[in-house]
């Protein structure tokens, strides 16, 4: 009897042993491997780099050259030691970064920033004293081309990533500046921060970067259609104001390079748990990576460059399952489903960004025909609508909507709106 428990123990280790090791070599799938080279082929951005001035927007009273010295020495201070301890700049110790009130900031819901500003002038202008300085910097962020970060992943430590909230600044204080008296000043604001939004979306880092540079679109997109229907219909915006305020191409709207950025932070996360023997074990890196290339790459896709010039959701991955490559790697296939969760979310908050472009567009095209509205939409140019979501007259006539397709915020609504007339 103990013979024979002996031998069938021996040959349950040898079939573990053997299903371990034909787990371990299971081949990759094509689309595996091609999600895998399409996020791993990080084509450089061009022109200049406005990272530094990101990342020390808080910061008064610096040059540009003072704040590329302060990145630099924070880029060395991560490199040295990449701990959640050295994400604020080192100039904190010297300065105290600019304080922002949240008084000063439009609520997100069914009021637009320009009304909230107009029924409360005096908060507003209250919260933003002392900020003349950082509105003078949102505005420099449109001289930029790119804003790569240059903070590298490091192992299972957390990217530094810039202070966003101070981009959440700008609208109400172009709101005010507006009901001040400063027009031109206020609209052509709100251009250069729809200039800077884009290339956010198309140039940064990570998801948060581009998500960041499609709420300023859509905000600022917003403030402006607000502002100008106010302004007679044949009012003349400035030669960098329609450029900003042209559509949004596939490219820009594609969120490729910021999954490419996702994908490297997993990448640096995984090889530094494989340094164990333990972890080598249960953890599969080139498996890993292959599923986590199936979260990702769907963004670098051809069919998601289709999707986007065609203006219809697009065809995100599903979580990847369960397979015979798991029995070697149940630590990495527990890994990629976490890091997967629903991102068509995401890629709807891009497509929403560039739907509040055209709105934009077909309000001022629209406020400019002699005929009504609802006869002169039929006309309404190519460039200012999609096949899947042309503009329609909201039940009152009074707004121009095409259906959100990402999730709504507090009171925003199921529709992308742009006003028709003023109140």
């Amino acid at each position: 009897m103990l013979r024979w428990m002996g031998w069938a123990m021996l040959g349950l280790l040898v079939m573990a042993i053997a299903a371990w090791l034909l787990s371990r070599f299971w081949p990759l799938s094509a689309a595996q491997r091609e999600d895998r080279r399409l996020l791993e082929a990080v084509h450089p951005s061009e022109g200049r780099n406005g990272f530094a001035l990101l990342w020390t927007l808080p910061f008064d009273g610096l040059d540009l050259a003072q704040r590329e010295a302060a990145l630099a020495d924070d880029l060395r201070r991560w490199q040295t030691t990449p701990t959640h301890a050295s994400h604020a700049s080192v100039l904190a110790a010297a300065q105290a970064p600019l304080n922002l009130d949240g008084a000063g900031r439009c609520a997100v819901g069914p009021v637009g920033c320009l009304a909230q500003v107009r029924a409360d002038p005096q908060r507003f202008a209250g919260a933003h004293t002392g900020h003349a300085g950082l509105h003078e910097r949102l505005a420099r962020l449109a001289d930029f081309d790119r804003f790569d970060s240059p903070f590298q992943p490091s192992g299972i430590e957390l990217m530094p990533l810039p202070a966003y909230t101070p981009l959440l600044d700008g609208a109400s204080a172009q709101a005010l500046a507006y009901l001040q008296g400063d027009v031109a000043g206020a609209i052509e604001s709100g251009c250069s921060a729809v200039r800077f939004g884009r290339r956010m979306m198309r140039t940064g880092s990570t998801l948060v970067d581009s998500m960041m540079g499609a709420a300023v679109v859509r905000t600022h997109a917003a403030l402006l259609g607000d502002m100008l229907v106010e302004q007679s219909p044949d009012y003349v915006l400035s030669a960098s104001c329609k450029a900003a305020l042209l559509p949004l191409d596939a490219d820009e709207q594609s969120l490729c390079h910021a999954m490419q950025g996702e994908f490297a932070m997993n990448k640096a996360a995984i090889g530094a748990s494989t340094q164990t023997a333990g972890n080598r074990l249960l953890l599969d890196r080139d498996h890993t990576l292959a599923r986590i290339a199936g979260n990702f790459g769907w963004a670098c896709r051809p069919a998601a460059a289709k999707a986007l010039a065609a203006d219809v959701p697009l065809p995100v991955s599903a979580r990847p399952q369960w397979d015979m490559g798991c029995v070697a790697n149940p630590l990495g296939c527990t890994l990629s489903a976490i890091a997967g969760p629903s991102y068509a979310q995401y890629a709807a908050r891009s497509q929403d960004a560039a739907a509040m472009i055209r709105l934009l567009g077909a309000q001022r095209w629209l406020r400019q025909q002699t005929e009504a509205p609802a006869e002169a939409l039929a006309r309404l140019p190519a460039q200012w609508r999609s096949d899947t979501r042309a503009p329609q007259l909201s039940a009152d006539g009074r707004y121009l909507q095409v259906l959100r397709r990402g999730p709504a915020r507090d009171g925003e609504g199921g529709y992308l709106s742009m006003p028709l007339r003023a109140d």
